[in-house]
């Protein structure tokens, strides 16, 4: 368990700073035109696209081979639904001083019901979608055998996630939207996705080599295809730019066999393994601190820019906004740690 635990928490780790580099990385090929630098930033940013899925297979793997009570699913969805409010609440508080707007209930409400008070918090309201049918799922994940599972798969992430890049470049392709939404969700899975290869695929230094050539291959098809369409439009360009398609939810599958495969290999030594355990239980913070770190940190990136070349400035300002938001969250952590071993031993002291 332990060792399943490590190589979970370094794919959990990745995920978190792909979110950081899919929020920055951005702005180095949308202010440039096809170049060197434009083609490396596209591929760049395919790569950091598998952070959700990437996420979302971890997540399967871990609960679904659980077996939650009705207690324990609802505890997930309070502390969830109680984390979201309150960093909404914050990150309201803090556009308003960063663009000088005005403050109102009505509209914090609207902005919260919509999903939209920051960038990156849509992700908590997808798992929240998530934590209310999880029960539903890790029944269901039992129940089903391997080819049943690998039919929902082949609906859910293949057929949902292949015909609308089809359509991009085959507009006559089209899917009834009766019969895709009669389909299991391509989000849903993939968490299925994550429990059928933690469950079914034993990885093998072939299928890691595989995996690895199938990454690279998809990175350079989205970016020659992304190009493309900025020869045809250059104002809307990232029409591939959706974690439901497949070039991009098989990525993240890749990486998860890549990662799998290279730790049960090459296991950490104990020490080391302590030290991801320790960052990988530091990165929902850092996700929910993601957007403030950027845009307070802006003016580093606009310094490191005028002494490096674009893509090692905007990788340098990743591994600081990464860094820095685990340690807020490293500190954060500690001090309530600490409050909480003052309580206990003053509730000793006065005891009789």
């Amino acid at each position: 368990m332990q060792e399943k635990k490590a190589y979970l928490e370094c794919m959990r780790i990745l995920a978190c700073f792909l979110v950081f580099v899919n929020h920055t990385n951005s702005s180095i090929f949308l202010d440039t035109s096809p170049s060197p630098t434009w083609f490396l930033s596209v591929a760049y940013f395919f790569a950091s696209k598998t952070a959700v899925p990437l996420f979302l297979l971890v997540s399967g793997a871990l609960l679904l081979e659980k077996s939650d009570t009705p207690e324990k699913s609802a505890q997930r969805l309070l502390r969830t639904g109680l984390v979201l409010f309150v960093f909404s609440t914050g990150y309201y508080f803090f556009y308003a001083w960063r663009k000088g707007t005005p403050l109102g209930l009505r509209d914090f409400l609207e902005k919260l019901l919509h999903g939209n008070i920051t960038n990156a918090f849509w992700y908590l309201y997808l798992y929240l979608a998530i934590l209310c049918i999880l029960p539903a799922l890790q029944c269901m994940a039992k129940a089903l055998d391997r080819r049943a599972l690998q039919w929902i798969l082949v609906l859910s992430v293949g057929v949902l996630g292949a015909v609308p890049v089809a359509q991009i470049f085959l507009p006559e392709l089209y899917l009834s939207p009766s019969f895709s939404q009669g389909l299991f969700s391509p989000f849903l899975g993939m968490v299925l996705w994550g429990y059928a290869i933690e469950r079914y695929m034993p990885v093998t230094k072939a299928r890691a080599g595989i995996a690895g050539a199938l990454f690279m291959l998809l990175t350079a098809l989205q970016t020659i295809a992304t190009y493309k369409l900025f020869q045809q439009n250059p104002q809307n360009y990232l029409v591939l730019d959706n974690a439901t398609y497949l070039p991009i939810s098989a990525s993240a599958a890749c990486l998860y066999i890549i990662i799998k495969y290279a730790y049960t290999r090459f296991p950490l030594p104990e020490k080391v393994q302590k030290s991801v355990w320790g960052l990988g239980r530091l990165t929902f913070g850092c996700y929910l601190l993601g957007d403030a770190a950027i845009n307070l940190t802006k003016p580093l990136f606009a310094f490191l820019k005028k002494h490096l070349h674009p893509l090692p400035a905007v990788f340098l300002w990743e591994l600081v906004l990464f860094a820095s938001c685990a340690a807020v969250v490293f500190l954060w952590k500690w001090c309530w740690a600490q409050r909480r071993t003052k309580r206990a031993l003053g509730g000793r002291k006065k005891a009789p």
